[in-house]
């Protein structure tokens, strides 16, 4: 089999977001420069189409037939009278360079293209095609402000960066799913912009004493994509986030939260005091707190422990009372029920709440909950519009997005 029958196999495996794009790699001399084949796959993964470019310094810390396998394309380490670095890196979709040293980026911003990597990065730069950087090098270089003045200088030119990680003395490459997500952002469409958007995501923890709670097997995951999309398209976004393990999209609002309660207030407070054009409802929290919570720890001698369990305000039920203007998408999970009961269901509960939009799904079973993956019914007041998915939950924040936009524009005409 060759490196291209290879690529096809995994071409798209987890989605579509970059299918068409030709993402231009462009790798410099830093130790960091191993982790950067499996950034080729994940980006191939997601549907984009992978060159490889390399300077010398990079080619002797990995071999370029390394990243002609990840990518199934030629490797550019030398330049040809073909002018490569015009040819493709003019005419890619985005050029990212990674690791990029202290030295690479201080020769970018003084226009300096001394390597193929440095004058890939010079011609889209001068032919508009955007650039990204993810830095990788010591912490006191990092702080330098020599390089700190050329990473100004840059972002003023709309050069893009994905932040290193600031440990044990070192600013390190940002982890493969962060790069890949960057991406990700810097090709979606730009058509939010102005738009405000509040997000809930998540569980919420009803402890039952210091040290026991009841949850739900939510991840945070759909809230994280779907807040992610949004910021990417221009919006600026509000995210009220139970526990969970995952980072927060970077530049997003966020107000963490613990319990239902504490979820509840915050999202009427905040649809109470500001605009929203949007409010997405992905939490997943407990529709119940407990009442008289134990004070302490319960001892384990007891043989029985009886819990009461007190019905929790609803925010898909209550936000438009308190923010009529706001287009209220809500999920609804059900759990072993046939469509048409999840539908009538679902409708039950949007008429209840004056939802603009409902996501319909079964969850369980390897479905919804703290899966990449996900499968929905879109459903208005009139009843079902489309099915989306099985689809990665970025792609199907993308899509449902695009219905709000779309909905939002029919009605200014009207």
């Amino acid at each position: 089999m060759s490196f291209r029958e290879d690529i096809e196999l995994i071409k798209g495996s987890r989605s579509n977001l970059l299918r068409g794009k030709r993402v231009v790699l462009a790798l410099t001399g830093g130790i960091s420069i191993y982790r950067v084949p499996d950034i080729a796959r994940e980006l191939i993964r997601h549907g984009a189409d992978v060159v490889t470019f390399m300077s010398k310094e990079a080619s002797r810390l990995l071999g370029p037939r390394v990243m002609e396998w990840a990518t199934g394309n030629p490797v550019y380490v030398e330049l040809s009278g073909y002018a490569e670095h015009v040819n493709i890196c003019t005419t890619a979709n985005a050029v990212v360079i990674a690791p990029a040293t202290a030295n690479t980026i201080s020769k970018i911003a003084n226009g300096i293209g001394d390597t193929s990597v440095t004058l890939c990065a010079m011609t889209a730069l001068g032919s508009g095609v955007p650039l990204l950087l993810v830095p990788a090098m010591n912490e006191s270089m990092w702080r330098n402000p020599i390089i700190r003045s050329n990473i100004e200088k840059l972002r003023n030119l709309g050069v893009h960066f994905v932040e290193p990680i600031i440990e044990e003395g070192k600013a390190k490459l940002a982890t493969n799913q962060e790069v890949v997500d960057s991406v990700i952002d810097l090709l979606s469409p730009r058509d939010m912009n102005g738009l405000s958007v509040l997000i809930t995501s998540g569980p919420t923890h009803e402890y039952i004493d210091a040290t026991k709670y009841i949850t739900t097997p939510s991840s945070g995951l759909t809230g994280y994509y779907f807040a992610r999309e949004a910021m990417a398209r221009g919006a600026r976004v509000t995210l009220i986030e139970g526990p969970v393990s995952i980072s927060d999209p970077p530049g997003a609002e966020v107000y963490r939260v613990k319990s239902v309660l504490e979820m509840y207030d915050t999202a009427i407070k905040l649809v109470s005091k500001r605009h929203y054009d949007l409010a997405i409802l992905t939490a997943a929290p407990l529709d119940f707190y407990v009442k008289d919570k134990v004070s302490g720890k319960l001892s384990s001698d007891l043989d029985k422990v009886v819990i009461e369990l007190i019905q929790a305000p609803k925010i898909a039920r209550d936000l438009k009372r308190y923010s009529p203007g706001t287009f209220l998408i809500a999920y609804k999970a059900e759990v072993g029920i046939t469509e048409e009961e999840l539908i009538a269901r679902t409708l039950k509960r949007a008429s209840e709440g004056d939802w603009d939009l409902a996501l319909a799904h079964l969850v369980g079973e390897g479905k919804g909950f703290g899966t990449e993956k996900d499968e929905v019914l879109v459903l208005s007041k009139n009843g079902v519009i489309r099915r989306i998915g099985p689809l990665h939950k970025r792609e199907l924040a993308r899509e449902v997005l695009g219905l709000y936009l779309s909905m939002s524009r029919s009605r200014v005409k009207n």
